[in-house]
C-alpha cells in the first residue's frame, strides 16, 4: 500500500511557482488574491488560513473581505462589484458553501471569468466542458495532478465518483469523461452505495462526511481518493475510514495531508495561468 503524500507534491509546486513570481516581480508585476468569506464556517477558515499562508510564502499578496452571515444576495453581488474595481486584483474567490439564504449561482456569475480561478463561473465551465479550458478547478486538478505524479493508470478503470458537488464532482466528472474508462458518479440519493464502491477501481470521494468509505464497501488494490473535509472539534477527517480501507488499498490519500494541500498550490499556479492570458 502506498500513501500519496500531497504535502511532498505541494512543496514542489510552490517552489517552482516562488521561482517564476520572484521573476516576474523583477519585471515589476504583482499578484493578489481576493478571498470572500461570507459567515464562520469551520472548515471555510481553515482553508482560508491554507490560502494566505501559501500566498505569503511564494510571493502573491493577499486580502479577505469577510461579511456577515445574514447578508443578502443583492448586496453580496454589489460588494464582489466593489472588490473588482481594484486594479490590483489579480483573482477573486468566493468561498463556498455560501449560506442557504443566499444565491450562490447568482453570486457565482457576478465574479469576472478573468478573476475566476475556482473556475465556477458558467463561462468557465463551459470552456471546461468544451475541452478549451487553460485552467482547472483547484480540486479537480489536484486530484489529476496526484495521479499523474503517481504514474496511476485510469485507462479502462472503472472509477466511482462520490458526490457532485460545484467544486469536486461536477467538473471531475467532465474531465474524467475524456478518457478511456468507465465512469459512475454517485450522489446523496443514489440507493446501496456499497454496490457501487465494490466494483470501483478508483474511487474519488467529496462529500465531506466521516467514515463514508469503510474497508467493509471497497475491494482488494482499489485506488483510493479523499477529496471530503470534515471537522470534528479542531480535528480534520475525510470521507475515509483510512484504517479499514488502507489494509485493502494500493493507493490512498491521507487526511490531512492528502487532496487539501495539492488543491491550494493548484489555485495559486490558476493566478498565474489567468493573468498570462
Amino acid at each position: 500500500m502506498t500513501i500519496i503524500d500531497g504535502r511532498k507534491s505541494t512543496k514542489k509546486i510552490l517552489s517552482s511557482l516562488k521561482r517564476k513570481i520572484t521573476i516576474l516581480k523583477k519585471q515589476g508585476r504583482r499578484f493578489k488574491l481576493a478571498v470572500v468569506l461570507v459567515g464562520n464556517d469551520q472548515a471555510s477558515l481553515s482553508f482560508i488560513k491554507q490560502k494566505e499562508k501559501s500566498c505569503l510564502r511564494i510571493g502573491i499578496d493577499f486580502e479577505l473581505f469577510h461579511f456577515q452571515s445574514d447578508i443578502k444576495t443583492d448586496d453580496l453581488c454589489k460588494k464582489l462589484k466593489i472588490i473588482q474595481e481594484d486594479t490590483t486584483v489579480s483573482a477573486l474567490i468566493v468561498q463556498l458553501p455560501l449560506p442557504e439564504h443566499i444565491n450562490a449561482r447568482q453570486v457565482l456569475e457576478n465574479i469576472n471569468p478573468k478573476l475566476d480561478v475556482d473556475c465556477l463561473t458558467s463561462f468557465n465551465l463551459g470552456k471546461l466542458t468544451a475541452g478549451i479550458y487553460n485552467i482547472l478547478p483547484p480540486t479537480p486538478a489536484a486530484i489529476i495532478y496526484l495521479i499523474k505524479e503517481y504514474k496511476i493508470n485510469i485507462k479502462s478503470k472503472h472509477i466511482v465518483i462520490v458526490g457532485k458537488g460545484e467544486l469536486v464532482g461536477k467538473p471531475l466528472s467532465i474531465l474524467l469523461t475524456q478518457d478511456q474508462n468507465t465512469l459512475t458518479v454517485c450522489n446523496k440519493h443514489t440507493k446501496n452505495l456499497e454496490s457501487y464502491t465494490k466494483q470501483a477501481d478508483l474511487i474519488i470521494s467529496a462529500v465531506g462526511k466521516k467514515d463514508l468509505i469503510t474497508g467493509s464497501m471497497v475491494k482488494k488494490d482499489v485506488i483510493i481518493i479523499d477529496a471530503g473535509v470534515n471537522f470534528r472539534g479542531k480535528k480534520i477527517f475525510g470521507d475515509v475510514d483510512f484504517t479499514s480501507v488502507s489494509k485493502k488499498a494500493k493507493f490512498i490519500t491521507p487526511t490531512p495531508g492528502g487532496v487539501g494541500p495539492v488543491t491550494v498550490a493548484k489555485l495559486l499556479e490558476n493566478i498565474l495561468s489567468i493573468d498570462s492570458k
